[in-house]
């Protein structure tokens, strides 16, 4: 019953999203360019228990009706594991009217083979979401279905409250926000599977050995809480360029039950903290 409410909630925001491109702002079509960097890969208050720092340049192209695709890599700065660990594209709509604005996308993973990344058996997402502001605050909710390579797809629905606090020029915005993230955990289960169990231990030949042990998450088919986050984005914008951070503190819930060789353990989750910064430039 659950699931169906959330699928019936993703319709109505896709449907939202789509009536409202008669409500599309005039703006100019550009290219921007970014280059990010985060401390570590954190999804819904999971993460590997090695550290997964990403620099991530990318390029979008945005055309005046709302439309827009993105291209970026993501280049793995762990010592050891330096690579080029996921490709993605991004292909979207977005619009603004009045104090309601929306975005729908579609994107497409390639992870590197040897990613240990937590998302990394992740394939395909297709997200909506919708932003009403009250003045007093910003309401956010959004929906997400994503797809794995295990065939199985995961439901999440996230909600988030804002306030903008802009300097009298507009150029500097900080916002703090709070937001409750709900879902299943086929990802995190195929992630246990084919990456967290792995013996990446190299043998006298500088191979890398793989054990693969049975495990199934009992909680991988249920739609739960699984995280709560509070963060304080911020950006300074001058002429075409962008300078922005976001610290996160992330307080993971609803611990999952592992099975693994008959034996069931309860995992251990902590409060995690990771950043980000970046730096973009629009191009006239």
């Amino acid at each position: 019953l659950i699931i169906k409410a959330l699928k019936f909630s993703l319709i109505i925001l896709l449907v939202l999203c789509t009536s409202s491109i008669i409500g599309q702002n005039e703006k100019k079509s550009y290219v921007s360019t970014a280059i990010n960097y985060i401390s570590d890969a954190v999804f819904m208050g999971r993460k590997d228990s090695i550290a997964a720092p990403y620099l991530y340049p990318s390029i979008a192209y945005r055309h005046k009706s709302g439309f827009y695709g993105k291209g970026s890599f993501s280049y793995l700065t762990q010592p050891d594991e330096s690579r080029i660990d996921l490709y993605l594209f991004t292909a979207g709509f977005n619009f603004k009217k009045n104090k309601l604005s929306g975005d729908f996308s579609a994107t497409k993973y390639f992870f590197n083979k040897d990613s240990y990344n937590v998302i990394s058996e992740v394939t395909a997402d297709i997200s909506a979401s919708l932003s009403y502001d009250f003045k007093i605050l910003n309401l956010t909710v959004n929906a997400s279905n994503y797809l794995s390579n295990n065939e199985n797809s995961d439901l999440f629905l996230s909600s988030e409250i804002s306030h903008d606090f802009l300097t009298s020029n507009n150029k500097f915005q900080i916002s703090p926000t709070a937001g409750i993230y709900l879902g299943s955990q086929n990802f995190y289960e195929a992630y246990y599977i084919n990456s967290r169990i792995r013996d990446r231990k190299n043998n006298d030949f500088g191979n890398t050995t793989e054990t693969i042990i049975e495990v199934v998450i009992e909680e991988s088919e249920s739609f739960n809480l699984m995280a709560v986050e509070v963060s304080l984005p911020m950006w300074y914008s001058k002429n075409s360029i962008t300078v922005s951070f976001l610290p996160v503190l992330v307080f993971p819930q609803h611990e999952a039950s592992i099975l693994n060789d008959e034996t069931v353990v309860k995992e251990e989750l902590e409060n995690v903290f990771y950043w980000m910064v970046g730096l973009s430039y629009r191009f006239k």
